[in-house]
């Protein structure tokens, strides 16, 4: 998934609920309630159902939400509902690594030839001289396995069941003796392929494992609403897509929670919204890890156009100025978790439609919704 998708994505996915949470005991604002029907309308035409979270310090917190978590059965989107959220992963994963930094268990200019295995490093371009941090960054010039159009159309088509599928082989097949994008360090590349990498460089150092440590990461911050690479066990909702691109969603929600559980490193996350923005401002506000990391993480791979830092998305557009977090795209879940700190707002956005791989009536109705949204936020 290339990041401007992502960013272009992120301000149609305010869906709010048929039922509006309490404003803190607030009369709700114009604004708001604006938003509410621009979500609502959305929900009625063509998607399932989409949370919104949004933070400021004019308003405080509100949480809300617009259509179904089951279509079929009518049950109503709730916020604590919880999704999978795709690419979001990364930044959770990141997070993981840096917390490793930390500790003085690696280092971020460290060659990954010292964590991983001689197959590994023999068939990738350049390898000897990628770093974790180019890892972090996108700027190794490996290609992104999880775009390989032979791997899609194989599992898009149930050719290809993921459990039968390692990691180490998804390297071999889709990885393995491709050029490189470019030399490392000197290029953005956004690619899954990296922080596959990062979670085999974590099952390294830790010896219970990437998995292991990020669920004791989310645990000791008290996120309690979170899972990694483990189906929660309850709350979960239905995800739809459009793998037919017949303009009729289905239901796909064995492959998002098999592929969800299947992904190391650049994806694995679930969560409720309230969860995931929470993590983010906890992010922002050093909570989580120290201002050297927090520095590290921001920085980012252009000042004048910024993508990315380590795990992080940016962007500098108006009307907002610019935001930092990541968004998740996936065949059946929408995803978007940014916080805007020239208004010091945190806006999430989740939706149980993907629109990956879905015909192009999905994106639009999310566009549009999308592009009402961020103006009503930031225009007027």
């Amino acid at each position: 998934m290339q990041k401007k998708q992502f960013i272009l994505l992120f301000f149609g996915l305010l869906c709010l609920s048929i039922n509006l949470y309490a404003f803190q005991g607030k009369k709700l604002p114009d604004k708001y309630k604006k938003i509410q029907q621009y979500l609502d309308k959305a929900t009625k035409n063509k998607l399932a159902g989409v949370s919104i979270y949004i933070q400021s310090l004019k308003y405080g917190e509100w949480t809300a939400s617009s259509g179904y978590a089951n279509v079929k059965h009518k049950e109503p989107l709730q916020k604590d509902h919880i999704f999978s959220m795709a690419s979001i992963g990364k930044m959770y994963n990141a997070v993981a690594v840096l917390k490793l930094i930390e500790e003085g268990k690696i280092h971020l200019d460290d060659k990954i030839e010292n964590y991983l295995p001689a197959e590994i490093i023999n068939n990738l371009p350049n390898a000897k001289d990628v770093t974790i941090r180019h890892l972090l960054g996108h700027t190794s010039g490996f290609v992104n396995y999880d775009s390989d159009p032979e791997l899609n159309r194989l599992y898009l088509s149930g050719l290809l069941k993921l459990d039968t599928l390692s990691h180490i082989n998804a390297l071999r097949r889709y990885v393995f003796g491709k050029n490189a994008l470019c030399r490392p360090g000197s290029e953005y590349h956004y690619s899954s392929t990296n922080y596959m990498l990062l979670a085999m460089i974590v099952d390294y150092v830790v010896p219970e494992g990437h998995s292991y440590y990020l669920k004791k990461l989310i645990r000791q911050h008290g996120f309690s609403n979170t899972y990694y690479r483990q189906t929660p066990p309850y709350k979960n909702v239905t995800y739809y897509g459009d793998l037919n691109k017949d303009e009729v969603a289905e239901d796909v929600t064995v492959q998002t929670i098999e592929t969800t559980n299947w992904f190391i490193g650049d994806d694995g996350v679930y969560a409720t919204i309230e969860d995931a923005a929470h993590f983010l401002q906890d992010l922002m506000k050093g909570k989580i890890l120290n201002q050297r990391s927090l520095k590290e993480m921001t920085t980012w791979n252009n000042d004048k156009k910024p993508d990315y830092g380590l795990g992080l998305m940016a962007d500098k557009s108006f009307p907002y100025k610019f935001l930092m977090g990541h968004s998740g795209r996936g065949i059946g879940t929408t995803i978007d978790l940014y916080y805007f700190p020239k208004q010091d707002m945190t806006v999430a956005i989740f939706c149980n439609n993907g629109l990956r791989a879905a015909a192009p009536g999905f994106g639009k109705s999310y566009n549009k919704m999308r592009t009402r949204i961020i103006k009503k936020l930031f225009l007027f």
